[in-house]
């Protein structure tokens, strides 16, 4: 169950850090300010951190609560957590269902308020917004983790905060060089999906393999 959980946590992380709006802006203001590539991978690894922080620190109070749900429920524990997962992808899915269409795509702008401000007050601003910011689609993989022990939270939490952190910096890499160009209009439309899916398809294997 570990290594469905690893996978599981590598894709999700690497499709919610890819969302533009994590890394883009940082890029867009690193440029307006004259800020050099290292100045704004160093940024973006800060705001990384933050947000894996908040994710992390959630993941770990929800993995606790699995633990004491799987003390008390340990044969309908495994059915509880491919339970969870796949309702969590349902919902969204439904989410998507939701959301398209809209023609919302704040991250190909510059956040107001922000350029001509020191670099200090950008970077804080930003890392606020980001701690504040949690990937709440990751919490439900904690609590299973939760059920296998504090072994497996603790390498959940380490492998998405390496893979978060890793994959915002490194998009962040290719778009300042300007060696390829995101597609974020078609990840924002389909990141639901994505989503659900992986979410779906971990519940399922959970359930009926057994790592």
């Amino acid at each position: 169950m570990l290594w469905n959980l690893l996978i599981g946590s590598i894709l999700l992380g690497s499709v919610h850090a890819a969302i533009p709006n994590h890394w883009l802006p940082v890029v867009l203001i690193g440029r307006s300010e004259g800020w050099s590539e290292r100045e704004t991978l160093g940024v973006v690894a800060l705001s990384g951190f933050f947000h894996t922080l908040s994710t992390v620190t959630l993941g770990v109070v929800i993995g606790a609560i699995g633990m004491e749900v799987s003390e008390r429920l340990e044969a309908q524990t495994r059915l509880i957590a491919s339970l969870l997962l796949v309702f969590m992808g349902l919902i969204y899915f439904a989410m998507h269902d939701t959301n398209a269409g809209s023609p919302d795509h704040p991250h190909e702008h510059v956040p107001k308020g922000l350029t001509g401000r020191s670099k200090s007050t950008i970077i804080t601003t930003l890392s606020v917004a980001m701690l504040f910011s949690p990937c709440l689609e990751i919490e439900t993989f904690f609590f299973t983790a939760g059920t296998l022990g504090w072994t497996a939270i603790a390498t959940l939490a380490v492998t998405y905060t390496i893979v978060t952190i890793a994959c915002m910096v490194g998009l962040t890499a290719v778009s300042y060089r300007g060696l390829a160009r995101v597609n974020g209009h078609w990840l924002d439309q389909y990141e639901k999906r994505i989503t659900g899916g992986i979410l779906i398809t971990l519940g399922v294997l959970i359930f009926f393999i057994k790592f």
